[in-house]
């Protein structure tokens, strides 16, 4: 890819053409019409083009491969971008004699979708929930609630509470 002639041979011009002349007779082809000169810029101009062309391509995929680094921008945040939600996190949970109470962190959590099924296949609702605090409040009758945490994008999270005796 990277080959160079180790030897290069000067001429003077005119003796070059007088003997690409003799070299054409004596091979009984008709001389072309084309200055020599025409000749030896068109020749120089195709290596010097394939050369150039080779180390822009290089240049390139240089440029390709080191432009995520070159255009980052410290400052810059991209806040969500709607491609995918915050997670849905249970910070804290409290188990009462009657109802349980979760606290949930995240964004677009759908408060009104919340629900939980019981090991039997019922659905219960929440009694109560408040969307600045992220409380949920559940009643609890000490057996085991599969519940269903959405959000707006359509995630849901799946929390498993198991009732067992001590």
């Amino acid at each position: 890819m990277f080959y160079k002639r180790s030897k290069k041979y000067n001429m003077p011009k005119q003796a070059a053409v007088d003997v690409l002349k003799n070299v054409l007779e004596a091979s009984n082809v008709e001389t072309p019409n084309i200055n020599f000169d025409w000749l030896l810029l068109k020749g120089l101009a195709q290596t010097n083009l394939v050369d150039f062309c080779k180390w822009v391509a290089i240049g390139f995929l240089f440029l390709t491969l080191v432009s995520p680094v070159a255009l980052m921008n410290s400052r810059l945040k991209v806040e969500r971008a709607g491609i995918a939600p915050d997670k849905i996190i249970i910070e804290d949970y409290t188990l009462y004699k009657d109802h349980f109470t979760l606290k949930l962190i995240g964004d677009d959590i759908d408060y009104e979708g919340i629900f939980a099924k019981t090991t039997d296949g019922r659905t219960i609702v929440p009694t109560d929930f408040n969307k600045s605090t992220g409380e949920v409040t559940f009643p609890y009758s000490h057996e085991g609630l599969t519940i269903y945490i959405s959000d707006d994008h359509g995630h849901t999270l799946n929390a498993t509470l198991s009732a067992y005796d001590k």
